[in-house]
Protein backbone atom coordinates (compact mmCIF):
# COMPACT_ATOMS: atom_id res chain seq x y z
CA UNK A 1 0.00 0.00 0.00
CA UNK A 2 1.69 3.40 -0.94
CA UNK A 3 2.40 5.95 1.60
CA UNK A 4 1.21 8.82 -1.12
CA UNK A 5 -2.38 9.26 -0.83
CA UNK A 6 -4.17 10.94 -3.76
CA UNK A 7 -6.51 13.91 -3.43
CA UNK A 8 -8.18 14.77 -6.57
CA UNK A 9 -8.85 18.74 -6.30
CA UNK A 10 -12.14 20.28 -8.88
CA UNK A 11 -11.63 24.10 -8.65
CA UNK A 12 -13.37 27.22 -10.48
CA UNK A 13 -9.74 28.49 -12.24
CA UNK A 14 -8.83 32.02 -10.28
CA UNK A 15 -5.86 33.18 -9.33
CA UNK A 16 -6.93 32.13 -6.04
CA UNK A 17 -5.44 28.87 -6.77
CA UNK A 18 -2.27 29.92 -6.47
CA UNK A 19 -1.64 28.34 -3.26
CA UNK A 20 -2.15 24.95 -4.77
CA UNK A 21 0.46 25.82 -7.41
CA UNK A 22 3.01 27.06 -5.12
CA UNK A 23 2.42 23.42 -3.07
CA UNK A 24 2.71 21.16 -6.10
CA UNK A 25 6.06 23.21 -7.32
CA UNK A 26 7.65 23.34 -4.42
CA UNK A 27 7.20 19.91 -3.10
CA UNK A 28 5.14 20.91 -0.22
CA UNK A 29 2.36 18.71 -0.78
CA UNK A 30 5.02 15.94 -1.16
CA UNK A 31 6.24 16.67 1.37
CA UNK A 32 2.89 16.23 3.58
CA UNK A 33 2.62 12.69 1.77
CA UNK A 34 -0.50 13.49 -0.15
CA UNK A 35 -0.43 14.20 -4.51
CA UNK A 36 -3.03 16.64 -5.49
CA UNK A 37 -4.66 17.04 -8.92
CA UNK A 38 -6.49 19.96 -9.88
CA UNK A 39 -9.50 19.99 -12.40
CA UNK A 40 -11.00 22.56 -13.48
CA UNK A 41 -14.79 22.58 -13.18
CA UNK A 42 -17.32 23.50 -15.99
CA UNK A 43 -20.06 24.31 -13.27
CA UNK A 44 -21.52 24.04 -9.71
CA UNK A 45 -23.39 21.19 -10.50
CA UNK A 46 -20.26 18.92 -12.24
CA UNK A 47 -18.22 20.12 -9.10
CA UNK A 48 -20.94 19.18 -6.25
CA UNK A 49 -22.39 16.51 -7.73
CA UNK A 50 -19.06 14.70 -8.54
CA UNK A 51 -17.63 15.49 -5.10
CA UNK A 52 -20.35 14.17 -3.60
CA UNK A 53 -19.84 10.95 -5.39
CA UNK A 54 -16.38 10.87 -4.98
CA UNK A 55 -15.04 11.57 -8.20
CA UNK A 56 -13.27 14.31 -6.43
CA UNK A 57 -12.22 14.28 -2.66
CA UNK A 58 -11.90 18.07 -1.98
CA UNK A 59 -13.64 21.07 -4.13
CA UNK A 60 -12.89 24.86 -4.04
CA UNK A 61 -16.35 26.27 -4.00
CA UNK A 62 -18.70 28.98 -2.75
CA UNK A 63 -20.05 27.98 0.45
CA UNK A 64 -23.54 28.68 -0.34
CA UNK A 65 -22.89 25.56 -2.73
CA UNK A 66 -22.35 23.77 0.50
CA UNK A 67 -25.11 24.95 2.53
CA UNK A 68 -27.35 24.93 -0.56
CA UNK A 69 -26.57 20.69 -1.33
CA UNK A 70 -26.62 20.07 2.56
CA UNK A 71 -30.39 21.47 2.82
CA UNK A 72 -31.51 20.46 -0.19
CA UNK A 73 -31.78 23.60 -2.36
CA UNK A 74 -29.55 22.69 -4.94
CA UNK A 75 -30.15 22.20 -8.44
CA UNK A 76 -28.95 18.51 -9.74
CA UNK A 77 -30.26 15.77 -8.36
CA UNK A 78 -28.02 13.81 -5.93
CA UNK A 79 -27.13 10.27 -5.56
CA UNK A 80 -27.05 9.88 -1.71
CA UNK A 81 -27.74 11.95 0.96
CA UNK A 82 -24.68 14.48 1.19
CA UNK A 83 -22.15 14.74 4.02
CA UNK A 84 -20.44 18.09 2.72
CA UNK A 85 -18.24 20.65 4.92
CA UNK A 86 -16.16 23.33 4.73
CA UNK A 87 -12.64 22.69 6.34
CA UNK A 88 -11.04 25.83 5.80
CA UNK A 89 -11.18 29.16 4.16
CA UNK A 90 -10.49 29.77 0.31
CA UNK A 91 -9.27 33.06 -1.44
CA UNK A 92 -11.92 35.75 -0.41
CA UNK A 93 -11.71 37.28 -4.00
CA UNK A 94 -13.56 40.44 -4.54
CA UNK A 95 -16.05 39.62 -7.26
CA UNK A 96 -16.42 42.58 -9.50
CA UNK A 97 -20.23 43.45 -11.00
CA UNK A 98 -18.90 43.05 -15.05
CA UNK A 99 -21.87 44.84 -17.56
CA UNK A 100 -21.52 46.00 -20.90
CA UNK A 101 -19.81 48.83 -21.97
CA UNK A 102 -22.78 50.71 -22.47
CA UNK A 103 -24.21 50.10 -18.74
CA UNK A 104 -22.50 52.70 -16.40
CA UNK A 105 -25.66 52.41 -13.19
CA UNK A 106 -27.30 49.51 -11.84
CA UNK A 107 -30.67 51.45 -13.33
CA UNK A 108 -29.03 50.34 -16.52
CA UNK A 109 -29.35 46.83 -15.90
CA UNK A 110 -33.49 46.58 -15.80
CA UNK A 111 -35.46 44.46 -18.79
CA UNK A 112 -31.90 42.61 -19.47
CA UNK A 113 -30.51 39.66 -18.89
CA UNK A 114 -27.48 38.45 -15.88
CA UNK A 115 -25.25 35.59 -16.87
CA UNK A 116 -24.83 33.17 -13.58
CA UNK A 117 -22.90 29.42 -13.12
CA UNK A 118 -26.48 28.45 -11.20
CA UNK A 119 -29.51 29.77 -10.79
CA UNK A 120 -30.07 28.54 -6.91
CA UNK A 121 -26.53 28.42 -5.82
CA UNK A 122 -23.10 29.87 -5.53
CA UNK A 123 -23.31 33.80 -6.30
CA UNK A 124 -26.35 33.97 -7.39
CA UNK A 125 -28.43 35.12 -4.60
CA UNK A 126 -25.43 37.45 -3.98
CA UNK A 127 -25.94 39.15 -6.98
CA UNK A 128 -29.76 39.69 -6.36
CA UNK A 129 -28.99 41.00 -3.30
CA UNK A 130 -26.62 43.50 -4.82
CA UNK A 131 -29.43 44.29 -7.42
CA UNK A 132 -32.11 44.36 -4.62
CA UNK A 133 -29.73 46.86 -2.53
CA UNK A 134 -29.34 49.25 -5.47
CA UNK A 135 -33.59 49.42 -6.38
CA UNK A 136 -33.56 46.81 -8.84
CA UNK A 137 -36.98 44.78 -8.75
CA UNK A 138 -36.43 40.84 -9.17
CA UNK A 139 -38.87 41.14 -11.72
CA UNK A 140 -37.12 43.86 -14.27
CA UNK A 141 -34.45 41.14 -14.95
CA UNK A 142 -33.59 37.64 -16.09
CA UNK A 143 -30.85 35.42 -14.97
CA UNK A 144 -29.47 32.25 -16.83
CA UNK A 145 -27.68 29.78 -16.09
CA UNK A 146 -24.37 29.60 -18.27
CA UNK A 147 -21.87 28.18 -15.83
CA UNK A 148 -18.40 28.87 -14.41
CA UNK A 149 -16.54 32.09 -14.56
CA UNK A 150 -14.86 32.13 -18.46
CA UNK A 151 -18.26 31.20 -19.36
CA UNK A 152 -20.21 34.27 -18.07
CA UNK A 153 -17.28 35.94 -18.96
CA UNK A 154 -17.79 34.80 -23.12
CA UNK A 155 -21.45 35.26 -22.54
CA UNK A 156 -20.60 39.30 -22.44
CA UNK A 157 -17.95 39.23 -24.42
CA UNK A 158 -20.65 37.76 -27.27
CA UNK A 159 -23.09 40.71 -26.00
CA UNK A 160 -25.50 37.66 -25.11
CA UNK A 161 -25.81 38.94 -21.38
CA UNK A 162 -25.60 42.26 -20.19
CA UNK A 163 -24.25 41.50 -16.90
CA UNK A 164 -22.28 38.59 -14.16
CA UNK A 165 -20.17 38.65 -11.16
CA UNK A 166 -16.73 37.34 -11.97
CA UNK A 167 -13.79 37.19 -9.98
CA UNK A 168 -10.01 37.80 -11.02
CA UNK A 169 -8.46 37.49 -13.45
CA UNK A 170 -11.22 37.17 -15.59
CA UNK A 171 -12.29 40.73 -14.38
CA UNK A 172 -8.96 42.01 -15.94
CA UNK A 173 -9.74 39.87 -18.97
CA UNK A 174 -13.15 41.83 -18.99
CA UNK A 175 -11.66 45.16 -18.78
CA UNK A 176 -9.35 44.72 -21.63
CA UNK A 177 -12.23 43.23 -23.86
CA UNK A 178 -13.80 46.29 -23.23
CA UNK A 179 -16.10 45.23 -20.43
CA UNK A 180 -16.87 47.28 -17.11
CA UNK A 181 -17.25 47.57 -13.64
CA UNK A 182 -19.61 49.05 -11.83
CA UNK A 183 -19.60 47.82 -8.05
CA UNK A 184 -17.89 45.00 -6.28
CA UNK A 185 -19.27 42.47 -3.82
CA UNK A 186 -17.24 43.77 -0.95
CA UNK A 187 -18.75 47.09 -1.72
CA UNK A 188 -22.11 45.66 -1.30
CA UNK A 189 -21.37 42.80 1.08
CA UNK A 190 -18.38 43.73 2.91
CA UNK A 191 -19.26 40.47 5.61
CA UNK A 192 -19.52 38.17 3.19
CA UNK A 193 -17.57 34.53 3.26
CA UNK A 194 -17.07 33.69 -0.42
CA UNK A 195 -14.74 30.90 -0.66
CA UNK A 196 -13.82 27.20 0.88
CA UNK A 197 -12.12 23.90 1.13
CA UNK A 198 -14.79 21.42 1.21
CA UNK A 199 -14.76 17.76 1.26
CA UNK A 200 -17.25 14.95 2.22
CA UNK A 201 -17.33 13.98 6.00
CA UNK A 202 -17.16 10.38 5.26
CA UNK A 203 -13.98 10.74 3.31
CA UNK A 204 -12.24 13.35 5.92
CA UNK A 205 -12.92 10.88 9.05
CA UNK A 206 -11.20 7.85 6.93
CA UNK A 207 -8.27 9.82 5.73
CA UNK A 208 -7.62 12.54 8.37
CA UNK A 209 -3.75 12.62 8.36
CA UNK A 210 -4.43 13.13 4.02
CA UNK A 211 -6.20 15.58 4.73
CA UNK A 212 -4.11 17.51 7.50
CA UNK A 213 -0.96 17.03 4.94
CA UNK A 214 -3.41 18.98 2.80
CA UNK A 215 -4.13 21.49 4.83
CA UNK A 216 -0.64 21.55 6.53
CA UNK A 217 0.88 22.08 2.35
CA UNK A 218 -1.42 24.98 1.85
CA UNK A 219 -0.73 27.11 4.42
CA UNK A 220 3.06 26.87 3.92
CA UNK A 221 2.25 27.67 0.34
CA UNK A 222 -0.08 30.79 1.51
CA UNK A 223 3.00 31.91 4.26
CA UNK A 224 5.34 31.40 1.04
CA UNK A 225 3.27 33.61 -0.68
CA UNK A 226 3.00 36.31 1.84
CA UNK A 227 6.64 36.94 1.90
CA UNK A 228 7.21 39.99 -0.49
CA UNK A 229 10.57 38.59 -1.63
CA UNK A 230 9.00 35.23 -3.56
CA UNK A 231 6.73 37.93 -5.28
CA UNK A 232 8.64 37.65 -8.46
CA UNK A 233 8.60 33.85 -8.50
CA UNK A 234 5.14 33.86 -7.65
CA UNK A 235 4.21 35.91 -10.35
CA UNK A 236 5.58 34.16 -13.15
CA UNK A 237 3.73 30.72 -11.55
CA UNK A 238 0.52 32.63 -11.39
CA UNK A 239 1.90 33.27 -15.73
CA UNK A 240 2.63 29.62 -16.55
CA UNK A 241 -0.36 28.79 -14.65
CA UNK A 242 -3.21 30.33 -16.17
CA UNK A 243 -3.99 30.48 -19.71
CA UNK A 244 -4.33 34.12 -21.04
CA UNK A 245 -2.93 36.04 -18.26
CA UNK A 246 -0.71 38.85 -19.15
CA UNK A 247 2.30 40.33 -17.00
CA UNK A 248 0.09 43.01 -16.10
CA UNK A 249 -3.09 41.06 -14.58
CA UNK A 250 -0.33 39.07 -13.16
CA UNK A 251 1.05 42.07 -10.91
CA UNK A 252 -1.97 43.13 -10.29
CA UNK A 253 -3.41 40.14 -9.02
CA UNK A 254 -0.21 39.38 -6.62
CA UNK A 255 -0.57 43.46 -5.27
CA UNK A 256 -4.34 42.13 -4.11
CA UNK A 257 -2.56 39.20 -2.45
CA UNK A 258 -0.23 40.44 -0.55
CA UNK A 259 -2.41 43.55 0.30
CA UNK A 260 -2.94 43.58 4.96
CA UNK A 261 -6.68 43.29 4.71
CA UNK A 262 -7.75 41.30 1.86
CA UNK A 263 -5.15 39.72 0.61
CA UNK A 264 -3.76 35.64 0.64
CA UNK A 265 -2.79 35.88 4.84
CA UNK A 266 -5.96 35.77 5.80
CA UNK A 267 -7.25 33.81 3.53
CA UNK A 268 -7.27 30.03 5.34
CA UNK A 269 -9.27 31.49 7.76
CA UNK A 270 -13.56 31.29 7.59
CA UNK A 271 -15.42 34.03 9.37
CA UNK A 272 -18.17 32.47 10.89
CA UNK A 273 -19.81 35.97 10.73
CA UNK A 274 -19.47 36.12 6.77
CA UNK A 275 -20.81 32.49 6.49
CA UNK A 276 -23.65 33.73 8.67
CA UNK A 277 -24.24 36.55 5.71
CA UNK A 278 -24.61 33.87 3.34
CA UNK A 279 -27.12 31.68 5.72
CA UNK A 280 -29.15 35.14 5.38
CA UNK A 281 -29.28 34.92 1.87
CA UNK A 282 -30.44 31.34 1.53
CA UNK A 283 -32.61 31.96 3.25
CA UNK A 284 -34.22 34.98 2.17
CA UNK A 285 -33.50 33.92 -1.73
CA UNK A 286 -33.13 30.15 -1.24
CA UNK A 287 -36.25 27.81 -2.72
CA UNK A 288 -37.87 25.50 -0.73
CA UNK A 289 -38.09 28.57 2.07
CA UNK A 290 -35.74 27.65 4.89
CA UNK A 291 -34.73 29.51 8.37
CA UNK A 292 -30.70 28.69 8.29
CA UNK A 293 -28.57 30.59 11.15
CA UNK A 294 -26.18 28.20 12.44
CA UNK A 295 -22.67 28.37 11.09
CA UNK A 296 -21.10 25.23 12.65
CA UNK A 297 -23.64 23.13 10.70
CA UNK A 298 -21.42 23.71 7.92
CA UNK A 299 -18.33 24.05 8.89
CA UNK A 300 -15.54 21.80 11.06
CA UNK A 301 -12.08 22.77 11.55
CA UNK A 302 -10.76 20.33 13.19
CA UNK A 303 -8.55 18.95 10.61
CA UNK A 304 -7.51 22.77 10.27
CA UNK A 305 -6.74 23.73 13.77
CA UNK A 306 -5.00 20.26 14.08
CA UNK A 307 -3.10 21.20 11.16
CA UNK A 308 -1.67 24.33 12.79
CA UNK A 309 -0.51 22.48 16.16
Amino acid sequence: MSDITNIRVIEFPSTGLLPHYVAMELGFFEEQKVKVDITATPNSVFQITNLIDGNFEVAGTAIDNVVAYQEGQGVAKLSRAPDLFGFMGASQVNLGLVVQSHINKYEDLKNTSLAVDALSTGFAFMLREMLEINGIDHDSYELIPVGATKARLDSLISGEHSGALLNPPFTEFAEAAGLKIIDNSQSALPTCQIGVMAACRGWAKENPEALRGFIKAELQAIEWISNQENSDSATKILLNKIPGMDIKAAEAAMQIMLDPIQGIAESEKINMEGVKTILDLRSKFGEPKKELNNPELYIDLTYYDSARD
